[in-house]
């Protein structure tokens, strides 16, 4: 196999090098067709804190920490006191594509978390409390990086620690038994105008005019203490995504050359998660279920349109992936043998968003994953009385192999040629050329290609009463 990928990819360099005549429509078609990376972020991907990264992200119903701004925030409303938590975060890539491996980008990052009841007195007192959970990286809030259409890579993972989090939240306790809440999903995108064109002097002169709103989406949440041993919860998270938009007016030798680049980064499908725990003395049990709608999600990619000199209107043809909904499973548990030590442990099966199936241009590498996890907390109290727990965890996720094969798209077919589905030849045969004969074929995914592997990770969280 190794031999034949270096002979396709001579083969991608030769036919590319036949196909750059025209520059400005060059450069405007890898402008149109290149993805960029549409992910979520690192603590759906990894857990939100150790405490509950040990036992696979199940939470729903039980969590009472930070982590229930992101988890259910109604679960805010059944702590109690005030708590500070920071802590830290570590992942690294096992996986491949075609025997290399692929690493992730940003794969270090902080944990930060505070709880405190609201300060109101009277029937309220006691009612209300207020959380934020923050995840931060060492050198940046977010980034959004453009691949090409049929660029190997692992969009679940690759890109998906390039954003900071912020979850500001509130629960409230309705009942003795029933609990809401709410939290606020934060960040920013990025709109606006870049105008060039020949100034006085005769040389290209720029303005830009770029705008940074501010995003938020909702994740609500409300938690019953069905019985003193049995708790339900349930989430909903709002899709959340990263706008970027930037139109082009430029304006060269009198020529406008326009151009209007929009993506959807940094991507979370609408989430409905229901779950249940059962506690029995100091073991507890944790089950959740998660339905995440992939099939809204309009892609990886950069939607170009353009207006060049001579040529008019111009639009990048896109691939048209039929992304599919997922559907994930997570058992949890922990066993508090004494005061100062709790062991954890937990396992997830998640459905792949992408298809199995990808015969045209796209070679986006994914499966089925198995998340195996397990942590220790170890907790003491302080001077004064106050409590302090510091968990530990580890976990590994596996990737599910796939292979995707390519399909040649048939000239004489009825049907007009779809990216997705075939692969067409991309040099007309000549007889007076040998090299042209047959069908020439840059996609580095040709004939072929296979991807899959491990990513683990680890962290510490550190929490203490204040």
């Amino acid at each position: 196999m190794g031999g034949a990928r270096r002979h396709h990819a001579a083969a991608r360099g030769a036919i590319r090098a036949r196909i750059t005549t025209l520059t400005t429509l060059g450069a405007l078609g890898v402008a149109a067709l290149a993805p960029a990376r549409a992910d979520a972020s690192p603590v759906e991907l990894f857990g939100f804190g150790s405490r509950h990264a040990a036992t696979a992200g199940a939470g729903a119903a039980a969590v009472d920490d930070f982590a229930a701004v992101y988890y259910n925030p109604a679960g805010l409303a059944a702590g109690t006191g005030r708590h500070a938590t920071i802590g830290g975060l570590a992942a690294v890539s096992n996986l491949a594509i075609e025997d290399e491996r692929i690493g992730l980008s940003d794969p270090v990052g902080a944990v930060v978390g505070v709880t405190a009841p609201a300060p109101l007195g009277g029937p309220l007192e006691g009612r209300i409390r207020l959380g934020i959970g923050l995840y931060l990286l060492p050198g940046k809030i977010a980034q959004i990086t453009a691949r090409f259409p049929d660029e190997p890579f692992f969009p679940y993972y690759q890109g998906r620690h390039e954003r900071i989090v912020i979850l500001p939240g509130v629960g409230v306790r309705i009942t003795d038994r029933v609990q809401v809440g709410a939290a606020v999903n934060v960040l920013a995108g990025l709109d606006g105008a870049i105008v060039a064109s020949e100034g006085s002097t005769r040389a290209l002169e720029a303005r830009v005019d770029e705008k940074v709103p501010t995003i938020a989406r909702v994740i609500a949440g409300v938690a019953v203490q069905v019985t003193p041993a049995l708790r339900l919860g349930a989430t909903f998270r709002q899709r959340f995504e990263v706008a970027f938009a930037t139109i082009a007016d430029t304006e060269v030798a009198g020529e406008p050359i326009d151009l209007d680049l929009r993506a959807s980064g940094q991507f979370t499908p609408h989430q409905l998660v229901v779950g249940a725990a059962y506690r029995q003395g100091g073991a507890r049990g944790e089950l959740d279920l998660t339905y995440a709608r992939w099939s809204s999600y309009p892609g990886p990619f950069v939607a170009v349109n353009s207006a060049l000199p001579l040529v008019g209107p111009l639009a990048g043809a896109l691939p048209d992936v039929p992304f599919r909904d997922t559907v994930t499973v997570r058992l949890g548990g922990e066993l508090a043998t004494s005061d100062a030590l709790t062991l954890r442990g937990g396992y997830a099966f998640e459905t792949s968003p992408i298809p199995a199936e990808q015969p045209g241009v796209t070679n986006l590498m994914d499966g089925p994953k198995h998340t195996i996890a397990t942590g220790v907390g170890l907790g003491w109290t302080r001077a004064g009385g106050k409590r302090a727990r510091l968990d530990l965890h580890v976990a590994a996720q596996l990737v599910g192999a796939r292979t995707l094969t390519k399909a040649l798209f048939d000239p004489d077919a009825d049907e007009p040629y779809d990216p997705f589905t075939s692969l067409r030849d991309e040099v007309t045969d000549d007889a007076g050329v040998p090299a042209t004969q047959g069908a020439q074929i840059s996609n580095p995914g040709y004939p072929e290609i296979e991807g899959g592997g491990q990513v683990f990770s680890a962290g510490v969280t550190l929490e203490v009463e204040l």
